[in-house]
C-alpha cells in the first residue's frame, strides 16, 4: 500500500493557501488501514488540519476507532476524533448547503422530482468519497449529466432514467478497470486554462438566476424558469440549450423590485466579504460556511424584522425526504422489464452519462491536482463514479459526477480528505431526513455571495496577460516597456483558450472540452506537417568512373504522416531527376497509412518515367509500420529482410530490368 502524500503548505493558482496531507491514500487507507510516514508538522497542535504523529492520531480518517485513541470511553473516543476533524467536517457541511439549490435545480433540469436529485447528490458524493480516487473532491447531481436525460424521461419515463444510470455506472467501472483515465494526457493545457476561465464566468453569470422573482404557481415558477431550456451547474453555473451562460438575462424573466434586490445585494456583499476576509483573522471556522450563516442571521434578525424578506431555499423547494429503497420495491415506481428492448432505449444516454461524467471528472481532478501540489488516481476515480452511478439507479437518484465548483471550495476551506468528501454527502442525508426545517431558511443570496469567491478563485487571472501580449503585434510588445515578448505564447494556443471559454459559454462544458481538444489536435497536425523537410542534392554513383552518371539524393527529415504527405509528394522533380534516385529516411518517422500510400506515390511516379528510386536508412520504428503494411506496398516496392543493426533498403528498379532485387546494407 503507497504511503499518504507528505503534507506541507500548498497554494492554488490563484493563490489561496491551504494544507495538504495524506491527499492520495486508496479508499482501504480511509477507512483505517493507512500507515502514514509524514513529518510531524511544526506548528502542531494549533494548526486543526494536522495529525499527532506521536499519539498515532490523524485526521481525515473516516472511521474514528483508529489507533491512538484507545482505553477511551466510546463518548470521550467520538469527541475526540471529532475535535481532530472539526476543520473537515464542517467544510463538508458548507458544501452540502451549496448542494441543495443547484440538485434541486438540476432535478427540475432532467423532470424529475427534486428528492431525485437531493439523493443523488449524498449517493454519489459518498461512493466517490469513499473509493475515488481523489480524496476531497465531491461529486453529486449536475447539470452536465441532466441535459442529457431530459429525452429520456420525456420518451420512456422516470424508470427507464434508472436503468440508463446503472448501465452508466458499469460502463464507469469498466473504462477505469481498463485504465482509461490515461486518455487525460490529450488534454492540453490551453484547454485546462480556457475550461477554467470559461467555467469561472459562467458561474458567475449564472448566479444572477436567484434574483428573478419566485413564482407561486403549484410547482413554483422559479423551479420550472430554471428546467425551461437551461442547466445549473457547479452552483447556479447555466449551461443553456438557448442563451448559453447569458440565460439569466435573456427571456422572460422576471426581476425582483429594487427594496429586494438591495437586500439581496447586502446579502450577497457580506456573504463575500466574510469568505474572503474571514481567514485573516482566523482559520479555525470555514470562511464559505461563516459566509452563509452572517447573511442567514441577517436576513431573520434583520431584513424580516423591518417588514421585507429575499429568497430564501424553501422558496426553489422544500429538501425534505425519506431514507431510499431500491426501486423495485418503491410503489412510486413501475419498473420495466431488464431486457434488450429496454437496454436499446437507454444505452445512449447511458453512453452519454459516462463519458460526460468521466470527462468533467477527470478535468476537475487535474485543476485540484494542481491546487494541492498531489497527484490522484484517474482509473480509481472513474470506479468510483461508476458505483456511485450504479448505487443512484438502484436507489431511484438520477446520478451524476463531480461538481467542480464544491470540490474547488472544499479544498479552499482545507477539506482534502476523504472525510470532508464524506462529511457532506452525510450531512446532506441528515439535511433531507431531518435538518430540512433549518436549511431552508437560509437565504439563496448567500449562497450566491459564496460562489461569487469560487468563480473569483477558479478564474485563471494571470492567463488574462498572457493572452494580451500574444494578440499583440511584436512591434508593440518591443516599443512598450511595460509589456515583454516573453509573457506570451503561440497564438495558435492562445485562440484554443478563447475558443474554449466561448463554446463553455454559450453551449457546454463537455462539449468545449472535446472542442478544444480537436482545435488543438488540427494545430498540432499542422504544424508538425510543416516540419518536414526534403533536401536535394547530386552526387555520383559509387565505384563509378568521372564519366559516371549522377546520382541525385533526398534527405527527408521530420514526421511523414496525413499532414506532410502533400509537402512531400511536392518536394520531387521527377522529370528533372536522372535515372537514378535515392531516398534517405535516417532523419524521419513514418507514421501511418497516408505515408505508405504517399512512397507508393513517389515510386510510382518515377517508375513511368523509367528511372530507378530506391527508398534507405528507414529507422528502427519506421521499419516496423512498413514491416505490418508490406501488403499495402506496390508490386515494385517490398521491404528487405534486414538483421540486427542493418538498414532496410527498398529498391524501385526500372521496370525494364529483369525484376527488382531488394539489398541490406550497413549505415554510411
Amino acid at each position: 500500500m503507497a504511503p499518504a502524500s507528505a503534507g506541507g503548505e500548498a497554494t492554488s493558482p490563484s493563490g489561496v493557501e491551504f494544507t495538504t496531507l495524506a491527499t492520495t491514500e486508496p479508499a482501504s487507507a480511509a477507512l483505517g488501514e493507512s500507515d502514514s510516514k509524514e513529518a510531524k508538522p511544526a506548528d502542531w497542535p494549533d494548526n486543526p488540519n494536522t495529525h499527532d504523529l506521536e499519539s498515532g492520531r490523524e485526521y481525515g480518517r473516516v472511521d474514528c476507532c483508529m489507533k491512538g485513541f484507545e482505553g477511551m470511553s466510546p463518548p470521550h473516543r467520538f469527541l475526540s476524533w471529532m475535535k481532530l476533524n472539526k476543520g473537515q467536517l464542517l467544510s463538508g457541511i458548507t458544501v452540502s448547503l451549496a448542494q441543495v439549490p443547484e440538485a434541486v435545480a438540476f432535478s427540475l433540469l432532467a423532470g424529475v422530482k427534486p428528492i431525485v436529485g437531493l439523493h443523488a447528490a449524498w449517493i454519489m458524493g459518498l461512493m466517490t468519497g469513499l473509493f475515488g480516487g481523489r480524496p476531497g473532491m465531491i461529486a453529486g447531481a449536475t447539470g452536465a449529466v441532466a441535459v442529457v436525460m431530459i429525452g429520456l424521461v420525456e420518451d420512456e419515463g422516470v424508470e427507464h432514467l434508472f436503468y440508463a444510470v446503472m448501465l452508466a455506472g458499469v460502463i464507469q467501472m469498466t473504462f477505469g478497470a481498463l485504465g482509461g483515465g490515461a486518455l487525460m494526457r490529450m488534454i492540453p493545457h490551453p484547454v485546462m486554462v480556457g475550461f477554467l476561465n470559461g467555467l469561472g464566468l459562467v458561474i458567475g453569470l449564472a448566479q444572477f438566476n436567484s434574483f428573478h422573482v419566485q413564482g407561486d404557481d403549484e410547482d413554483g415558477g422559479h423551479r420550472r424558469s430554471l428546467a425551461k431550456g437551461s442547466e445549473v451547474v457547479d452552483g447556479f453555473v447555466g449551461r443553456r440549450l438557448s442563451g448559453g451562460a447569458f440565460a439569466p438575462f435573456t427571456g422572460d424573466h422576471e426581476w425582483v423590485d429594487g427594496t429586494t434586490g438591495a437586500w439581496m445585494a447586502l446579502h450577497v456583499i457580506t456573504a463575500m466579504c466574510v469568505t474572503l476576509f474571514l481567514p485573516r483573522l482566523t482559520k479555525a471556522f470555514p470562511s464559505a460556511l461563516a459566509g452563509i450563516l452572517t447573511p442567514t442571521i441577517v436576513e431573520w434578525a434583520l431584513v424580516r424584522q423591518v417588514g421585507h424578506s429575499t429568497t430564501v431555499i424553501e422558496d426553489v423547494s422544500s429538501v425534505a425526504g425519506s431514507f431510499p429503497i431500491p426501486v423495485w420495491f418503491d410503489d412510486d415506481y413501475n419498473m420495466p422489464t431488464f431486457n434488450g428492448t429496454m437496454i436499446g432505449k437507454v444505452w445512449v444516454t447511458s453512453v452519454l452519462v459516462a463519458c460526460i461524467g468521466m470527462l468533467e471528472a477527470q478535468m476537475t481532478l487535474s485543476v485540484i491536482d494542481d491546487m494541492t501540489a498531489t497527484k490522484g488516481n484517474r482509473n480509481q476515480e472513474c470506479i468510483g463514479q461508476g458505483v456511485g452511478n450504479f448505487v443512484c439507479g438502484v436507489f431511484g437518484a438520477m446520478g451524476g459526477c463531480t461538481t467542480i465548483g464544491q470540490s474547488i471550495m472544499n479544498i479552499h476551506n482545507g477539506g482534502t480528505t476523504r472525510l470532508s468528501a464524506c462529511g457532506a454527502a452525510m450531512f446532506m442525508l441528515i439535511i433531507i431526513l431531518a435538518a430540512y426545517p433549518i436549511i431552508n431558511k437560509i437565504p439563496t443570496s448567500a449562497l450566491v455571495g459564496v460562489m461569487f469567491v469560487i468563480c473569483y478563485h477558479t478564474i485563471e487571472w494571470s492567463s488574462a496577460k498572457v493572452l494580451f501580449n500574444s494578440a499583440l503585434p511584436l512591434k508593440w510588445r518591443n516599443n512598450d516597456s511595460k509589456l515583454t515578448s516573453e509573457a506570451k505564447v503561440n497564438r495558435s494556443d492562445a485562440f484554443v483558450v478563447v475558443i474554449v471559454m466561448a463554446v463553455t459559454l454559450y453551449m457546454d462544458l463537455a462539449v468545449a472540452v472535446v472542442v478544444g481538444v480537436v482545435v488543438s489536435s488540427l494545430i498540432f497536425s499542422w504544424n508538425s506537417g510543416n516540419t518536414l523537410t526534403v533536401d536535394r542534392y547530386v552526387v555520383k554513383e559509387e565505384g563509378a568512373g568521372d564519366d559516371a552518371e549522377a546520382m541525385v539524393v533526398y534527405e527527408v527529415s521530420g514526421s511523414l504522416f496525413f499532414a506532410s504527405t502533400q509537402p512531400f509528394l511536392d518536394s520531387f522533380s521527377e522529370r528533372d531527376d536522372p535515372k537514378h534516385v535515392k531516398v534517405k529516411f535516417d532523419n524521419c518517422d513514418i507514421y501511418d497509412w497516408s505515408a505508405i500510400e504517399a512512397i507508393n506515390g513517389i515510386n510510382q511516379k518515377y517508375l513511368d518515367l523509367e528511372k530507378k528510386c530506391e527508398f534507405e536508412k528507414i529507422k528502427l520504428s519506421s521499419r516496423k509500420i512498413m514491416a505490418k503494411a508490406k501488403a499495402l506496398l506496390k508490386d515494385q516496392v517490398s521491404i528487405a529482410t534486414f538483421g540486427e543493426g542493418e538498414e532496410i533498403v527498398a529498391t524501385a528498379p526500372n521496370k525494364i530490368g529483369s525484376g527488382w532485387a531488394s539489398r541490406d546494407s550497413k549505415s554510411d
